[in-house]
């Protein structure tokens, strides 16, 4: 989600309805050492109640020294990243590749929870691979043990990566393993597979890629928790404001230059379910100016999602 869980972009989710959200990943690392580009991705808004913030890294003496930043800024959890996949950060000791070293990803979680004072929470994937799946409600146990206060499971392995299906029953049995809260993350994306999760037994939902470009589903979940109907999705010139007002906010904290960069991403989802969606894409991976994706949104307004 490094790119996507901007705060311009949790804004907008808290404005449909989510109740909890969580900065980019950050490298403890860079943390550590005071790395401006890395402090700025802990961008946070007044009114984000409760934010956590998301730290990657595999080294217990340095997490510890991020963890210290991280309260410093007035966030309200630390999240530690055992499930992201992408080689950059594998390759370094990072993210899932600490389900392979069970007794050092409680180390790491041991550090946290010393370097601060607040709610240490973990992201973990279903494992590393197929065959370690049996040994991840063994790490939830760890990682519980060493002071993890709630873990949110990804249903794939790393090996999946994001191929495949999340292994809901994978989530039910860690949910019977500990004692702890379990959100339960991949493939939420309506209302069917909200349900699925639910049923695993977890104590809430985290969803990421479900939402690029439809911040609106987590008002049709809240909808769907107190037994009405789901809201009637935005317009076409509704999502267009809604893109309009994501790009402005990221181009305020990066520069229009960085930030329509960024832009080129969120903004094709945005266009996903639209006639001629293909080449709204194609031009999104253009944009270097706000002008650029004002002009493109302005006739997308008047067409109708398919």
């Amino acid at each position: 989600m490094a790119g996507n869980t901007n705060l311009p972009y949790r804004r907008l989710c808290r404005r449909f309805g989510a109740e909890w959200t969580t900065t980019e990943m950050v490298s403890a690392k860079a943390l550590a050492h005071g790395d401006e580009k890395s402090l700025t991705l802990l961008t946070r808004g007044e009114d984000e109640v409760p934010i956590a913030a998301q730290v990657f890294g595999c080294q217990p003496e340095i997490l510890h020294r991020a963890a210290e930043q991280v309260e410093q800024r007035g966030f309200h959890a630390l999240d530690l990243n055992l499930g992201c996949p992408v080689p950059k950060i594998t390759g370094g000791g990072g993210g899932s590749s600490l389900l392979r070293d069970p007794v050092l990803a409680a180390r790491c979680v041991d550090a946290l929870v010393a370097g601060c004072s607040l709610p240490v929470t973990v992201k973990i994937r279903a494992g590393w691979d197929e065959a370690s799946k049996e040994h991840t409600p063994r790490l939830a146990q760890k990682l519980e043990a060493s002071g993890a206060q709630v873990l949110t499971v990804h249903g794939r392995t790393r090996e999946q990566k994001y191929s495949g299906k999340s292994d809901v029953e994978l989530i039910r049995s860690i949910v019977a393993a500990v004692n702890i809260p379990v959100l339960g993350n991949g493939d939420i994306v309506d209302l069917d597979s909200a349900r699925a999760m639910w049923a695993t037994g977890v104590a809430g939902l985290a969803i990421g890629r479900g939402a690029l470009g439809r911040p609106w589903l987590f008002a049709e979940l809240q909808a769907d928790l107190r037994g009405l109907d789901p809201p009637p999705p935005p317009s076409p010139a509704e999502r267009m404001e809604l893109l309009l007002e994501l790009a402005v906010g990221v181009v305020k904290i990066h520069s229009e230059r960085v930030g329509m960069r960024i832009m080129r991403r969120l903004a094709a989802d945005f266009f996903r379910e639209f006639h001629g969606a293909a080449e709204y894409r194609r031009r999104c991976t253009q944009l270097s100016t706000l002008d650029d994706l004002r002009q493109l949104a302005a006739p997308a307004e008047a067409v109708t999602a398919s």
